[in-house]
């Protein structure tokens, strides 16, 4: 079944919003890395665009590609030696009348991607992967806050699920983290189940469980 098919499943979405009483021990598990971009390699620089792009240093031998543009982050993974699509900026694609506003909030997947809203990251990058000996990693779970509202103070959560493999970085899910008791349960559960195998979703990630209406 196709990943973007799968994950709008509703069975899929009550199951994983009502925890069972006696869950099976996970074939996966998580390892976590700093986002700390005072650590990392600035790769590209242009204040006329406000545009800042790093390497990071990530874990399992894979870097964090990490480009700062129009008060939005964007990540992408990148394994070391590995080719990651033809570098595209913000810039390119604010200046390209022929892409729509969504597309150039998401951003170019060489480049990596966002969400919507004006935005930060949380200061862990959590991976996972299996439990067997030089297992690769294959999904990252990480927090953005944003501006719920423009005229507001208030400040959203979101756990972003991604997938990566052969250069190719994508979203998988949104999970409100306020609005969700178990969201960082839920967040594993998505990456283990739909960030493994399938193909990157056609358009817009899916939001799953509670809340998180900003992000649809």
């Amino acid at each position: 079944m196709p990943l973007a098919k799968s994950v709008h499943s509703v069975i899929v979405l009550s199951a994983l919003a009502v925890p069972t009483a006696v869950a099976a021990e996970s074939a996966y598990m998580s390892t976590y890395s700093d986002l700390d971009f005072a650590k990392c390699e600035i790769v590209h620089e242009d204040s006329e665009f406000g545009l800042v792009e790093w390497r990071c240093a990530g874990d399992h031998g894979y870097d964090i590609l990490a480009t700062e543009a129009d008060l939005r982050l964007y990540l992408a993974y990148q394994k070391k030696g590995e080719l990651h699509g033809a570098p595209v900026t913000p810039s390119d694609t604010e200046t390209n009348s022929d892409l729509s506003s969504d597309e150039a909030e998401a951003g170019d997947r060489s480049l990596g991607q966002t969400i919507p809203p004006f935005n930060n990251l949380g200061p862990k990058l959590e991976w996972r992967l299996g439990k067997e000996a030089g297992a690769e990693p294959f999904a990252t779970i990480v927090r953005y806050r944003y501006q719920a509202d423009p005229d507001e103070t208030d400040e959203g959560q979101v756990l972003v699920v991604s997938r990566f493999r052969e250069g190719e970085s994508c979203h998988v899910a949104y999970i409100d983290a306020l609005a969700n008791r178990n969201a960082n349960k839920m967040a594993r559960e998505i990456a283990d189940k739909y960030a493994k195998g399938g193909q990157c979703p056609e358009g817009s990630a899916p939001v799953l469980g509670l809340g998180g209406e900003i992000l649809q």
